[in-house]
């Protein structure tokens, strides 16, 4: 594993130098760099090349489900694993779909985020058995309910997210730099694919379905 340039991108300081610890102590690595934001990881690919990126979905400036589609489309020798507390179960399949090499949990235990780094060093994909499962049920198109989340894109899951933490229609199109309008459609088709009329009972079916943004 030699010649590895990691980038870890992250809003906590405490995880960057948690990983970073067990990179240095477990592979050989010749480079670690570190940002908190989405600002920041695009600087720092434009200005550097790096092989590996350890990427957190929920960065201090944006989350980080609407910056991977331009990531491993910009830079396709990139390899992208996810390590994030967002619900697996509604991001896992999406963030794979959008060419990361592997989605890890925050909670999982150490000897599993070794793993997950042995493989995605390696080159190989990282799938945890959880997501492997929900992988192979959706593939067997097995009967049963439909998570709504799975149906709506990855703008709305940005919109959706906002929503879940309390913000307005005109703080998310700040945030988002989009006209309110535009928001607003958003918000109402997240409505209608989730069949809810307003935020609490979206909430309640974000808890039904574990959405953990």
């Amino acid at each position: 594993m030699n010649q590895i340039k990691i980038l870890i991108a992250d809003d906590h300081a405490i995880i960057r130098t948690g990983i970073r610890y067990l990179l240095t102590s477990n592979f050989r690595i010749s480079a670690i760099e570190e940002t908190e934001d989405c600002a920041g990881v695009r600087e720092a690919l434009r200005n550097q090349n790096y092989t590996h990126l350890i990427l957190d979905l929920q960065l201090s400036d944006g989350h980080g489900i609407g910056m991977l589609p331009e990531i491993t489309r910009d830079y396709p020798e990139l390899s992208v694993l996810v390590y994030t507390m967002c619900s697996e179960e509604v991001f896992g399949k999406r963030v794979l779909q959008a060419g990361a090499k592997g989605f890890l949990r925050k909670d999982s235990p150490e000897e599993e985020v070794l793993r997950a780094l042995n493989l995605f060093l390696g080159g190989r994909k990282y799938v945890s058995p959880q997501l492997q499962e929900q992988l192979m049920r959706e593939s067997g198109k097995q009967t049963g309910t439909v998570n709504p989340f799975d149906e709506l894109s990855d703008r709305e899951i940005l919109v959706l997210t906002q929503l879940l933490a309390g913000k307005g229609v005109k703080e998310i199109a700040g945030q988002l730099n989009l006209k309110s309008s535009t928001i607003a459609t958003f918000k109402a088709r997240i409505f209608d694919k989730c069949g809810v009329n307003n935020l609490m009972d979206l909430r309640s079916v974000a808890e039904q379905y574990n959405f953990k943004p």
